[in-house]
């Protein structure tokens, strides 16, 4: 296929502050991720803490689901500027998010309804206020497609402040614990939801939700599948643990993944932002595509690596303050294998976006599926040999084994989308699926 030529950038200004703003928003995301896992670890017990760590699964759970129906297809089919269809296409993927956020509220509290349930209040938190937390995440969504992201910066730090405000009345009133600080966290994700549809200046129009629905049929159930696959193994091999080394080896991960909130600033803040400018760098040319995917992951890979050597070399007292001598103690002889699957794990980041530009879902989908049985397999089998070290050493090596088909399948793709975009059928609409 040949692309028409385009005028050249006079200055990286737009990639590079769309990737800047993309940074910085996440940031602040992450803060407030990470300081609910400090407090919540510092205010309970290393077994509450596991729970904690696998509700936190739950909820992400809920996140990428949301995103798969509401958002992916929102940030592949809309990307460019502010217009009619956007705001069209935002009022029904902001009110497919929020339909989903109440969906998780009612198997949240299901869930907790059983009995035996440990630490049920932080369940409830999570599920009552899981509307709020993923009509948030969509309105970021909204913004970055069209390149605002300083309104998603804005609205996360609308989120961090009502949070920190909540915190700062639990801790004067004597009120904090598990329960009601993962509360304050998500109640100030509904103070920032609310504020999201000012900033758009639209609403959320469940009419709209089944047409949505209906029109990215096509994507929607190998991206849920996708979805499902990421955080569906990571509650999956946490559980695993769980069962072979207990629940103190569950919150010894969990504490080193809290440690390095920066390594998922990096990965989330490029993965806001990279579906689009990879969108847009496939306008271009399928070179141009390949550069910017290499480009994305060599800077989050490396990012992580470094934050990670950086974090090895602070003293113990550092993490003893952050997460508590019980947490830490746990985290601490896992720290180095943790760092290796988180970078590993970033560093797909690009080949993630090639294939999502290409609108490859079923590429992603499989390499998720084997991703989930090479992670599990290996997390759950190096708990049952070697407790919480084999564990994390298991999901580092399998992360790397991962990353390699990752970008094998991106390369698979572009190669499948340069011999079929001559179809006429096919042309103009930016992307397509190619199995």
């Amino acid at each position: 296929m040949k692309f028409p030529r385009r005028p050249k950038l006079r200055r990286l200004a737009g990639p590079a502050g769309r990737a800047s703003w993309g940074l910085a928003d996440q940031a602040l995301s992450s803060l407030s991720n990470l300081a609910v896992g400090v407090v919540v670890a510092r205010s309970s017990t290393v077994a509450d803490f596991g729970v904690y760590a696998l509700a936190f699964g739950g909820y992400t759970i809920a996140l990428n689901v949301s995103r798969a129906v509401a958002t992916e297809p929102l940030a592949v089919r809309y990307s460019g500027h502010r217009g009619p269809d956007w705001q069209r296409a935002v009022r029904a993927s902001t009110a497919t998010a929020l339909l989903m956020g109440f969906a998780g509220l009612l198997v949240g509290l299901a869930i907790a309804a059983f009995p035996g349930v440990p630490a049920k209040g932080v369940l409830i938190a999570f599920a009552v206020t899981m509307p709020g937390l993923l009509l948030q995440d969509a309105w970021r969504w909204a913004f970055f497609v069209v390149g605002e992201g300083r309104r998603a910066f804005v609205n996360d730090l609308i989120w961090l402040l009502a949070m920190l405000a909540i915190f700062g009345g639990l801790y004067l009133t004597g009120a904090a614990s598990a329960f009601t600080l993962t509360l304050g966290w998500g109640l100030g994700a509904v103070v920032a939801a609310v504020a999201g549809r000012f900033q758009a200046g639209v609403s959320p129009r469940r009419q709209l939700v089944r047409e949505w629905v209906r029109t990215h049929w096509d994507l929607t159930p190998k991206y849920m599948g996708e979805m499902l696959a990421v955080s569906g193994t990571i509650q999956v091999y946490m559980l695993g643990i769980t069962a072979a080394a207990g629940l103190a080896a569950t919150a010894g991960i969990r504490g080193a993944q809290v440690l390095l909130g920066p390594v998922n600033v990096l990965n989330q803040g490029i993965r806001m932002i990279s579906v689009p400018e990879a969108a847009r760098a496939l306008r271009h040319s399928y070179r141009r595509l390949w550069l910017v995917g290499l480009a994305i992951s060599l800077g989050v890979g490396a990012g992580a690596l470094a934050w990670g050597a950086v974090f090895l070399l602070l003293p113990e007292v550092v993490g003893e303050q952050l997460l508590g001598p019980g947490v830490w103690a746990e985290a601490g002889t896992v720290m180095v294998p943790v760092i290796l699957l988180q970078a590993l794990g970033a560093s797909n980041a690009g080949a993630f976006a090639i294939m999502r530009a290409l609108a490859a879902a079923t590429r992603g989908l499989r390499v998720r599926l084997i991703s989930s049985v090479v992670l599990v397999t290996c997390g759950v089998g190096g708990a049952y040999l070697s407790g919480a070290r084999g564990a994390a050493w298991g999901l580092a090596g399998a992360s790397f084994c991962t990353l390699l088909l990752w970008w094998h399948e991106a390369w698979r793709a572009i190669t499948a989308h340069r011999r079929t975009a001559g179809d006429p059928t096919r042309r103009g609409r930016g992307a397509t699926d190619e199995s």
